[in-house]
């Protein structure tokens, strides 16, 4: 696989960290801490999707999707502009948030279909007598249990073939959001001894 601009660029951001060359200022760094609680509070909120009990169950992809068509719209309308203003022409900071705007375009081109698909789901209700089976030997309560099975059945209807094969094709554009939040952590905290 050939390495896009962007990948290239920042592999060059993140060397210039590592090596020191690049060196926040404040402001930069408060940049990236916005942005970070930014993210924090747009993915820490309630969106309605059905959700594991185990603190560690991973979300569904499907309120990914919608997390991150959300996060895009706030960081390309309101976040970057501002923060532009604020910094230095040609801060890598702001190149980074660009960057992460830049990446998720894979995957926020197909937000809408996805949360489409989702509204006509018909996902069926779990049934009193599949609470009480589950609760009867999990010893879990039966508000915990449905929940499970709720979680569950729309976990099942994402791996359905046509979305699982979607979900493969945005894996590359998630990588990338992941190494350039690294970078933008490392820029953000000063630990870039990685």
């Amino acid at each position: 696989m050939t390495e896009t601009s962007d990948q290239s660029r920042l592999s060059e951001i993140a060397r210039s960290l590592n090596r020191y060359h690049w060196q926040p200022t404040d402001e930069e760094a408060t940049c990236g801490a916005a942005f970070f609680q930014l993210v924090k509070n747009m993915e820490e909120k309630d969106h309605g999707f059905p959700r594991g009990t185990e603190p560690w169950t991973p979300r569904l992809h499907t309120e990914d999707v919608a997390v991150l068509a959300d996060e895009v719209t706030v960081l390309r309308e309101e976040f970057l502009p501002e923060w532009r203003e604020r910094l230095p022409v040609g801060s890598p900071m702001a190149e980074l948030v660009d960057m992460y705007i830049q990446g998720a375009q894979p995957v926020v081109r197909h937000a809408d279909a996805v949360l489409a698909a989702w509204r006509t789901a018909a996902l069926p209700e779990p049934t009193a007598d599949e609470i009480a089976y589950r609760t009867r030997y999990s010893g879990a309560p039966a508000e915990d249990v449905a929940t499970q099975l709720r979680f569950g059945t729309a976990a099942s209807w994402e791996e359905e073939p046509s979305r699982r094969l979607l979900w493969e094709e945005m894996g590359p554009a998630w990588n990338h959001l992941g190494a350039v939040r690294s970078t933008l952590m490392a820029a953000t905290s000063g630990d870039v001894e990685y």
